[in-house]
């Protein structure tokens, strides 16, 4: 009896210790099974990097369907933001302030080209507008 009352506490204790962590507070980072912070670095990231491939026309052309994926990109957080917590929205905000003049920079540089201005200038612009909606 007193072995079966030891295997049943251990039992017990093995179950505790797996399930530390588990189904613990969401991060006021997360909402709808993202990492807001993530998917808004993972976005400028990849940003920077098609753009920095953007030479000319053809790369431009080239460049225009990722530009379109990171403002489907930009659009899923926007509609994520209401889930966030008030502190994770100011998180985003601040984020969000701190990339915008980079972002700005690069739609100028890139709409002061011939030719790109027209493949990529409205993505570009339109990236600028959604993340302003972050601010």
């Amino acid at each position: 009896m007193k072995n079966q009352r030891i295997l049943l506490m251990l039992a017990v204790m093995a179950i505790a210790l797996t399930t530390v962590g588990c189904g613990g507070k969401t991060s006021h980072l997360e909402t709808g099974g993202i990492n807001a912070t993530d998917l808004l670095n993972n976005l400028l990231d990849k940003t920077n990097r098609i753009l920095s491939d953007v030479v000319n026309t053809e790369s431009a052309e080239r460049a225009l369907p990722e530009l379109q994926a990171v403002n489907e990109g930009f659009d899923r957080l926007i509609e994520e933001m209401d889930g966030l917590s008030p502190a994770g929205r100011n998180e985003i905000s601040e984020k969000a302030a701190q990339a915008m003049p980079g972002l700005k920079g690069n739609a100028r540089r890139l709409n002061s080209k011939r030719g790109i201005e027209d493949i990529i200038g409205p993505e570009m612009n339109l990236m600028v507008t959604k993340l302003s909606k972050l601010l």
